[in-house]
């Protein structure tokens, strides 16, 4: 599928189909879609409705377009999910219910077309759908994104003709508030008050507020919504590199290309129709990096994880159908066959500079000829997603080498441990056997889980990390001509051992590379790229190489075993200063000359100052 052309309308519906076409395998009964053996944290009946309607979030634009048979099965299984007496029926909602998540597909499918799906239902049938549908104003919707869920349903009800009572309205107004209350500048949302910052500002926030702007032109909310994406198109740009590649970072990452749903949403509102062939350009580029990628299984169905199918890095939420949620790209269908967009031309990645802050989130996005790496201060609140501390607190995310999630956290090669430091008391210990030999070595190491007094800066980022009442780090993060430098200041009451690490990259013992180690740090190179971290340290400590071959199926890039470079030391109670240089590229002889010029980090006074050549900068270390 990587050489699908895609320019035409008939182009982006001919993907659709071949994407979609597997799921009607798999129906049970006429409403729900679901296959596989892993269970969800909401069961595999509610599941068997998701599959159904994520499909729906392509199926409802293209639905004109679609053969006989499949519209009817879409129209039969609306009509039997949503009848009570029916074997197939949705059911009964109760207070933040997953089906509410799935609600606005089977929803916005009705207005397409001029709503032509709508229209082929008797008037009791009609009812029967809003009746259904209606339930969302009668519980809570969990604060965050799912506001935009009642929200969504309300606007399309109207659209529709039906009635909506004042309990009704008043839950949509109540929900927009909520909304608001997400909003952190720079068309950047907090997914609630205890949420963060991620993909979904982008398919999520932003995706649901553009489609409002269609559905209530002259509601005061869409100049606002237009505005805000707007202004986050200029800031998600940042993530995305020039082959098409998306910076892997934060939950849900198993919806792999809704993360250019955002800008299917920007074509399809006409909010930025300046830009069309630059969003053209990052629309399918993303497409055909995802269709290079062995996402789908030997069926063509699209499997859980990123790179690969890989389990054990989704989130409680995600059931075997969850990915179609990627399905949300092709809003695209429903233009018009006269839409310049299918007659313009794709453009190059929009020019940009070498580093650019991004405050909301507390990244700095930072370009290398082709590389995008988000440079990551973490951003405060609690843990409750799986495996938060990879995905939201690692110091930096790769959109050529993704990052790495633990198979337990003993061994280092089963931890991963790729872009973070790693802290342990010394006399907590493990026996762990290296070339044959058994030795005894830290075990256990603790990562960065939280932060708190951040600061971000167009030229670094900084934050603390507290780990108990005897270890805390502080971090300043520096990105200096392609170079990811690392400053910490370390505090320990006791001794304690220090691991730190680069990005790891992919090593196949098929056609494996080679580890390098200097005085002044180690380097893998090989036929994925090129991966190192420098000790830049002016006081003299002893660092010794700790690069490891890293277990399988732990990157979310590749499922082969991965060479992580990293170093470790000791060090005795008190205050510690470490500088870290680290560089990694997929093109080698490039990295390579960078890494024979490393920069130079000397601090006086609490100012760090950079330089490399002519290029110096000065950074306050409070």
């Amino acid at each position: 599928m990587s050489e699908l052309k895609l320019m035409s309308q008939n182009d982006y519906l001919n993907l659709f189909k071949r994407i979609n076409e597997p799921l009607r395998s798999f129906y049970r009964g006429s409403s729900r879609i679901m296959f596989g053996s892993t269970g969800v944290g909401y069961g595999n009946k509610i599941a068997g409705i998701e599959g159904f309607a994520r499909m729906l979030w392509g199926a409802g634009p293209a639905y004109r377009y679609l053969d006989g048979d499949w519209q009817d099965e879409i129209r039969k299984g609306i009509i039997r999910g949503t009848d009570p007496y029916s074997e197939d029926y949705w059911g009964v909602l109760h207070d933040r219910d997953q089906r509410m998540v799935e609600m606005p597909p089977i929803a916005l499918a009705l207005l397409y077309q001029n709503h032509s799906l709508w229209q082929q239902f008797s008037k009791d049938e009609q009812a029967q759908i809003s009746n259904w549908l209606r339930q969302i104003f009668q519980y809570d919707c969990s604060d965050g994104n799912w506001q935009f869920f009642k929200v969504l349903v309300y606007q399309v009800l109207k659209h529709l003709g039906v009635s909506v009572g004042d309990s009704e309205v008043a839950d949509v107004k109540s929900a927009m508030k909520k909304i608001d209350a997400c909003y952190c500048g720079h068309g950047w949302y907090r997914d609630s008050a205890r949420g963060r910052m991620d993909y979904y500002t982008a398919f999520a926030f932003q995706y649901y507020g553009i489609l409002f702007t269609l559905l209530a032109p002259d509601d005061a909310h869409s100049i606002v919504f237009r505005t805000r994406a707007r202004e986050f198109a200029t800031q998600f740009m940042h993530f995305f590199d020039d082959e098409g590649a998306n910076v892997p970072f934060g939950r849900s990452l198993t919806y792999r290309y809704a993360s250019v749903a955002f800008w299917t949403a920007m074509v399809y509102g006409n909010v930025w129709p300046e830009q069309l062939g630059k969003m053209k350009g990052i629309i399918n580029r993303n497409l055909r990096w995802w269709l290079s990628r062995p996402i789908f299984d030997e069926g063509g169905l699209l499997t859980l994880g990123y790179g690969y199918s890989q389990l054990s890095m989704t989130e409680p939420y995600n059931s075997p159908v969850s990915p179609y949620w990627s399905n949300k790209v092709f809003l695209l269908v429903a233009l018009p066959a006269t839409h310049p967009y299918w007659s313009c031309h794709e453009e190059s990645f929009p020019e940009t500079t070498t580093t650019q802050l991004l405050a909301e989130p507390h990244l700095l996005a930072m370009h290398d000829e082709g590389h995008t790496i988000l440079l990551n201060a973490g951003q405060p609140g609690p843990n409750y997603h799986a495996l938060t501390n990879e995905k939201y607190f690692k110091f930096a995310y790769s959109s050529q080498f993704g990052f790495s999630i633990p198979r337990e956290n003993q061994l280092k090669e089963e931890a991963v441990m790729d872009s973070m430091i790693g802290l342990q008391a010394t006399d907590t210990t493990m026996i762990a056997n290296r070339q044959g030999k058994n030795i005894i070595e830290p075990g256990m190491f603790y990562t960065r889980n939280n932060v708190q007094d951040v600061i971000v800066d167009k030229l670094y980022l900084a934050s603390t990390w507290v780990i108990n009442d005897k270890m805390q780090v502080r971090t300043w993060l520096i990105p200096f001509e392609g170079w990811q430098l690392r400053i910490h200041r370390i505090n320990t009451t006791e001794e304690i051992a220090v691991y730190e690490t680069g990005f790891a990259i992919a090593d196949s013992p098929d056609d494996s590379g080679k580890t390098v180690s200097g005085t002044d740090g180690s380097y893998y190179i090989g036929p994925a790229g090129f991966s190192g971290i420098a000790d830049l340290s002016e006081q003299s400590m002893v660092r010794s190489d700790s690069s490891i071959i890293g277990f399988p199926n732990t990157n979310l890039m590749t499922a082969e075993t991965v060479a992580l470079p990293g170093n470790e030391t000791t060090l005795e109670a008190g205050e510690h200063w470490l500088i870290t240089g680290v560089y990694a590229h997929q093109d080698g002889s490039y990295a390579l000359n960078k890494w024979h010029e490393k920069p130079q980090v000397m601090i006086k006074n609490k100012i760090g100052t950079v330089r490399l050549g002519t290029h110096e900068i000065k950074i306050g270390l409070s």
